[in-house]
């Protein structure tokens, strides 16, 4: 029995900020932590859109995505307020002055590319 993490289910939580690129790398690295040989077809990470580029498994094609994907609990504090004040605040507990919510945040991610293969017959 295989007791790797199919490659769908493999997350890569990294932030916008890091870019398509870095997104691509850390999803490669964690499919290979999972024992998956990866073979990169192409890479897409500087042209637009959320895909990163398409690689190979055991003869299966994927597509990686990078884009909002993963809950995040983000807090916000009241505007106008100093930012870095606010974090001592609430850092040594003197203030709970802050907002919480989830948002969905930025992770890299496998959807497999399916072809109809007609069988003979």
């Amino acid at each position: 029995m295989d007791n790797r993490t199919d490659p769908v289910e493999i997350i890569a939580r990294v932030s916008e900020n890091d870019g398509k690129g870095r997104a691509f790398e850390v999803w490669l690295y964690k499919a290979a932590k999972e024992g998956w040989s990866v073979t990169v077809e192409a890479t897409m990470v500087d042209e637009p859109g959320d895909q990163c580029g398409t690689v190979k498994i055991d003869g299966l094609k994927y597509r990686i995505r990078h884009a909002k994907r993963v809950r995040e609990r983000v807090g916000y504090i009241q505007p106008g307020r100093d930012l870095t004040a606010a974090a001592v605040d609430i850092a040594t507990g003197e203030s709970d002055d802050i907002f919480w919510t989830w948002e969905f945040g930025h992770a890299a991610w496998a959807d497999p590319i399916v072809e109809d293969h007609a069988l003979p017959g």
